[in-house]
């Protein structure tokens, strides 16, 4: 079958088969039009001969330039915007998080309830803190992406951003992948424990979040975490508990040929942390469908949101973090960017998903 060029022809407007009609005008003799009238009028109005004569003739038989073409073609739409908005209304509020909760709870396919919230049936309400920076700040956050990207080259003029596999986010989230050594899926999630206890009234201490990390994270890690060479850098976020730690203390427990650094994100970059930038939302999304009456209900519906939660997920979320990295580098270590949408869902289902995000080498330069 041998296959079609496509038509180049383009749709003449109202308002340029007019400007024809006035053009073949001057070309009137005797009520006739010259030899080459239509050839003339082409050249000067930039369009083909051919819809020069079709415009020429419609003209004369009805007398009329209003196109023949249809309007609006199809089935009517199902809902109304006055539908979907009263739709998404009646949701409840602990069920209309997420666009999927709203799906499963209106019966509207996602694809609708895109287009709509697209052209402003109904809005999202969320907040995204973007702290202001100073110049020490930007560039502070630009040494450490560019740090980050300095990894393996792809094509010459790229290079792929650290595969983050020996990179924990306090608290305790990193990138999942497969471990070779057990033969299982590593999920990313070492765990989670609250610093809340129901006992008598009692001083705090500023010591006690650094020793659960101490004695309940670097334990897990080191139970669950898979490492070629058991070096795990610890990465938090100027939090004044994380901050505690010292590193006289993870030399104490840099036993078994384990080694434990830490490692400090930029001041005022919650952007560039795993949990902030997605992990947080997809642990409250969940944990938000649960009543919760008392900080115990918090904290059980919390633990259930965190072990319910997908490694594909999680996964989603340190290639957004990649991806930022390479924005803040596109954007000289400020934070006015928009969090771009990568469809990873679509390309994993295609089984194309990338290992790592690329960074051109110009913005390491």
């Amino acid at each position: 079958m041998v296959n079609q060029a496509p038509s180049t022809r383009k749709d003449v407007s109202s308002s340029k088969k007019a400007e024809v009609i006035q053009q073949l005008y001057h070309f009137l003799v005797n009520g006739k039009l010259v030899r080459g009238a239509f050839k003339r009028t082409a050249e000067m109005l930039d369009i083909e001969r051919r819809s020069v004569a079709y415009i020429w003739d419609t003209f004369c038989t009805p007398g009329t330039l209003k196109s023949n073409k249809c309007a609006k073609v199809g089935p009517n739409p199902k809902y109304s915007p006055d539908d979907i908005r009263n739709l998404v209304r009646d949701v409840p509020m602990d069920q209309r998080s997420t666009t999927r909760d709203i799906s499963t709870t209106t019966g509207l396919s996602r694809g609708t309830l895109s287009r709509h919230l697209k052209i402003g049936t109904f809005v999202r309400r969320s907040t995204r803190i973007k702290p202001l920076l100073t110049d020490a700040n930007k560039a502070e956050r630009t040494a450490f992406c560019g740090l980050a990207a300095a990894g393996e080259a792809g094509l010459p003029e790229t290079v792929e951003f650290e595969i983050l596999w020996d990179v924990v986010h306090l608290n305790e989230k990193c990138r999942p992948r497969f471990d070779h050594d057990r033969g299982v899926l590593f999920d990313g999630k070492v765990g989670m424990w609250p610093v809340v206890e129901s006992v008598p009234a009692v001083r705090n201490s500023r010591n006690r979040p650094a020793d659960y990390i101490i004695n309940k994270v670097i334990p897990a890690i080191k139970a669950s975490f898979p490492s070629a060479n058991k070096r795990v850098v610890l990465q938090h976020d100027n939090a004044t508990p994380h901050a505690s730690i010292t590193d006289a203390e993870l030399e104490a427990v840099s036993t078994d040929g384990w080694k434990f650094v830490l490692r400090r994100q930029p001041p005022n970059s919650p952007d560039l942390n795993a949990l902030d930038l997605g992990f947080f939302a997809s642990i409250q999304s969940l944990q938000y469908k649960s009543m919760s009456r008392t900080v115990y209900d918090v904290i059980r519906s919390t633990l259930a949101a965190f072990e319910e939660l997908s490694f594909e997920k999680l996964e989603s979320v340190f290639f957004t973090f990649q991806s930022v990295m390479r924005l803040i580098l596109e954007h000289d270590g400020g934070n006015h960017y928009v969090l771009p949408h990568l469809k990873k869902a679509a390309v994993r289902r295609a089984g194309l998903l990338m290992q790592n995000v690329s960074c051109p080498v110009s913005l390491l330069l």
